[in-house]
């Protein structure tokens, strides 16, 4: 009597071969599934960051727009041509566009666009630049700042430079509303990441602390 020989035969192998074909691709999708996600994932976490950083620092400059010292000015206090007109409107709307005119916060490079000088008694004036304080003088710099959307980047324009804040930028919509308690900037910044084929949109409304005079 002939003992078969022990071992697969070809059948077996190849429907070994066919079985780990098929483990393997489907964890070739599985891996690649997950890697895509991964991807998605950390492209949004990108966008939401960059949204929140930007509107972050939106909010900040809104709520200095229209602070100008201790006292309030008059016509006679501006020593320089065009500042009373820019301070009279320390907000400007426009498509795509927010103007804000307001103390300067820390981390701007460049020179201040005028600095308001005053004892925050019985005085003020307003002179063009930075100027260092004396003793009994307070020395509070005034930028004009332009928050602008170009060819799909948030662009932050100064006195002395122009800067790309954030790219990927699909809109950047702003809007006065009068609410009860006085009135509030709407912002809407909506974000594209082509790549992807993201869309994520970012809302945050702000109120404004200062009164306009204009």
């Amino acid at each position: 009597m002939r003992r078969r020989p022990a071992g697969f035969g070809l059948i077996e192998a190849l429907l070994a071969l066919a079985l780990g074909l098929m483990l393997l691709a489907a964890a070739s999708q599985l891996f690649g599934s997950a890697y895509q996600a991964w991807r998605l994932q950390g492209a949004t976490a990108r966008l939401q960051d960059d949204a929140r950083l930007v509107l972050q620092r939106l909010a900040e400059d809104i709520r200095m727009a229209g602070m100008f010292g201790c006292l309030r000015l008059d016509a006679a206090d501006f020593r320089i041509a065009g500042a009373a007109e820019a301070f009279a409107t320390p907000i400007t709307i426009t498509p795509g566009s927010l103007t804000l005119v307001g103390a300067e916060l820390p981390g701007l490079a460049g020179r201040a666009d005028w600095t308001v000088l005053s004892d925050c008694r019985s005085w003020a004036e307003v002179v063009g630049h930075r100027h260092v304080p004396g003793t009994v003088v307070q020395a509070l710099p005034i930028r004009r700042l332009t928050y602008r959307l170009h060819k799909g980047s948030l662009q932050l324009l100064t006195y002395s430079q122009n800067a790309n804040l954030i790219d990927n930028v699909r809109a950047f919509e702003v809007n006065l509303v009068e609410v009860a308690e006085g009135e509030l900037l709407d912002i809407r910044l909506t974000l594209f990441d082509r790549q992807h084929q993201l869309e994520h949109r970012h809302q945050l409304s702000v109120a404004l602390r200062n009164p306009r005079q204009g």
